[in-house]
């Protein structure tokens, strides 16, 4: 079960970025175009330093297709996530898209690469019980404005896409090795972020984001944790069998637990922050969300 705890450590540096994501959107990057070619551009280092380690790249167009919708679904998938963080919020977005990527997982694994051994009824119950645990973990409230396809169109679009690249990503992991399938995901989605410059609007916007070194070091700092949280997940995919990877989105959940954890420790200078997030019937919400997930993990862990 090796694919379960990289897919666990993965989303443990996943949560710490979650923290300089929210800074950032709502602060000295609010713009989603910028944010998302930012990040899609510090893949081609990220990519270049892999070249020295003997890469075996594939001549297979088919292969090569995988890795360009891998790539490409990925930025395009951060670009509708962060569009909806900024039109609502992320006690709304976030927790949408992780409801929604699972499920959307699930049914284009199911279709694309079925693997019928993988689905018996112990995994379908982790998968259930991670499910429904990171909802309930994420939800601050529920409420009719939720259901508002306005603003919920941004998470269901961006996890369909997230759901699109894993899955490509795990068809491109089955036809070459680790680190040459991930070589050319993190070039594709490079790729995908320099086509925002023939857009004239977001070309105006990159150009013209004007960011101090204090602010550029701190992004960089976030994308290196968050390429560590990355790098560890396509590696639990890489390892994973097929049906297992819609549990690895389901893990999800997890993500919000570290979150917690965070801000529990940061209540010691602003203890309002841990007021806000264990208050009445939040806590028995949270307390609910976190015995699912760990009973989920359990099960996967034990079966």
């Amino acid at each position: 079960m090796t694919w379960l705890l990289l897919a666990i450590l993965a989303y443990f540096f996943l949560a710490v970025v979650s923290l300089f994501d929210r800074y950032f959107l709502v602060g000295p990057m609010p713009s989603p175009r910028v944010y998302t070619f930012n990040i899609a551009i510090l893949w081609i280092p990220f990519g270049l330093f892999l070249l020295p380690f003997g890469l075996n790249l594939p001549a297979d167009w088919l292969v090569l297709l995988a890795a360009l919708v891998s790539g490409l679904t990925r930025v395009f998938a951060i670009l509708f996530l962060t569009e909806g963080i900024i039109r609502s919020e992320v006690s709304r977005i976030v927790p949408a898209n992780g409801a929604f990527l699972p499920i959307f997982s699930f049914l284009l694994f199911f279709i694309f690469l079925p693997q019928g051994e993988s689905f018996g009824f112990f995994q379908v119950l982790a998968f259930l019980l991670l499910l429904f645990g990171s909802i309930l973990i994420s939800f601050k409230k529920f409420s009719k404005e939720f259901l508002n396809l306005r603003i919920l169109k941004y998470p269901i679009i961006a996890a369909f896409l997230f759901a699109l690249s894993f899955l490509t990503t795990k068809y491109l992991f089955l036809k070459t090795d680790f680190l040459s399938g991930f070589f050319l995901t993190l070039i594709a989605g490079a790729a995908g972020g320099l086509l925002f410059l023939l857009c004239r609007g977001a070309r105006k916007e990159i150009f013209t984001q004007k960011t101090s070194v204090k602010i550029s070091s701190f992004f960089i700092l976030g994308q290196i944790l968050g390429g560590i949280g990355v790098v560890l997940q396509f590696y639990a995919i890489f390892l994973a069998r097929s049906g297992q990877v819609p549990l690895i989105n389901a893990l999800e959940g997890t993500r919000y637990v570290f979150l917690l954890l965070f801000i529990f420790l940061l209540s010691r200078w602003d203890p309002q922050l841990l007021k806000e997030e264990m208050r009445g019937t939040a806590m028995i919400q949270k307390v609910f969300a976190v015995v699912f997930i760990i009973g989920g993990l359990a099960i996967l862990a034990l079966k």
